[in-house]
């Protein structure tokens, strides 16, 4: 009975000699192992089976569990003989005689099925929490342009009219020049607040063909007006098209080109963006001179609400990732080898591009 017991709930019994190191198994441990029942065990061949942290951490419980006279417990990852990934429960306890650890012993229960329930509730969870924050995200941008659009639609009716005035009367052409850009970044700014609306609402770009190195030098400009000691170098392939949306890539390009400049903390910072052809896509990376990204945040520096700045939202490069998404590309973050930090997405080449290239 205690064998049928045993095996429905795929849990074993074992038992190691201290002084001789040999094992004695149920037929439920060398299930679990997927070793033949009643075979001979070596206990270097069977640690061997397990998992690098998993083995080294057993270890560890082990030797203090001797040393004290006390127990443990604890999840290990396994690869059997057959080659299966599988995680055990391995509880451990230990015989005293004459005040000397003999003998230690447990149970082994397979709870491989335990464990791939945890990562899909865990993975579900991180679903649910992603979507209540795009649902957040949505809501936020859908006010934002409620509520910006008003004061920009004003400021370009004013604007529009001191260039009408300004058009009777003789003015130097910085002025003209000044207000023409002031009502273009007016108008630009509504289509932003807009374009993002619709992105996180709908999560698609409208796509051209679009040669990339104006539309980079075009953002840089916008980027760095009134940033201070800033200069950008290029290395941009001329003439290269893409196939993407020209407010939403600039967006990108603004986001990673601003945040560079604010986490600089030199006086002088220093950026260079360059482009390669990869595949079917393009790369365009932004680099800088400043101090890098930490390393705790640096693999979840393109989730929402993740940021170093303090005064940051952290939707900046969240935004950025969900845009180059968007258009089928990816996006990814590293820190250089002599200072800096680097940011690297993709985006697909039009289907001429990419022959040319291969």
């Amino acid at each position: 009975m205690y064998d049928r017991i045993s095996s429905l709930a795929r849990i074993g019994v074992w038992e190691c000699d201290l002084a001789t190191e040999k094992l004695t198994w149920t037929d439920a441990v060398y299930d679990l192992f997927e070793l033949p029942r009643g075979s001979a065990i070596d206990r270097d061949d069977v640690v061997n089976l397990y998992d690098g942290p998993s083995r080294a951490e057993m270890e560890r419980l082990r030797r203090e569990a001797i040393e004290k006279s006390t127990g443990f417990s604890l999840d290990i990852k396994i690869r059997t003989a057959r080659g299966k990934e599988r995680w055990i429960r391995l509880t451990a306890d230990v015989e005293q005689e004459s005040g000397k650890s003999v003998r230690i012993f447990g149970t082994k229960q397979d709870i491989s099925d335990e464990r791939a329930a945890q990562a899909k509730m865990q993975y579900l969870q991180a679903e649910l929490i992603h979507a209540s924050r795009v649902t957040a995200m949505g809501a936020m941008a859908s006010t934002l342009a409620h509520e910006v659009n008003q004061p920009l639609t004003a400021a370009s009716n004013y604007l529009a009219a001191a260039r009408r005035m300004a058009s009777t009367r003789q003015i130097g052409p910085e002025l003209s020049e000044a207000l023409e850009a002031a009502l273009g970044s007016a108008l630009r700014a509504g289509e932003i607040v807009r374009l993002v609306r619709d992105m996180i609402g709908k999560g698609q770009p409208i796509r051209s063909a679009l040669d990339i190195e104006p539309v980079v030098k075009e953002a840089a400009a916008l980027a760095t007006a009134g940033a201070g000691d800033c200069s950008i170098s290029f290395d941009i392939a001329p003439a290269t098209l893409v196939k993407a949306d020209r407010v939403q890539v600039q967006q990108v390009l603004i986001n990673l080109i601003r945040n560079a400049c604010e986490a600089a903390k030199s006086d002088s910072v220093r950026l260079h963006i360059r482009s390669a052809i990869a595949g079917t896509h393009l790369e365009i990376c932004v680099s800088d001179n400043g101090p890098g990204i930490a390393d705790d945040i640096l693999k979840d520096v393109f989730e929402s609400f993740v940021t170093t700045k303090e005064n940051g939202l952290g939707i900046g490069l969240s935004i950025s990732r969900t845009i180059v998404e968007a258009h089928g590309g990816r996006i990814k973050a590293s820190n250089l080898p002599g200072g800096g930090a680097a940011i690297t997405f993709s985006l697909p080449l039009l289907a001429g591009e990419a022959v040319a290239a291969e």
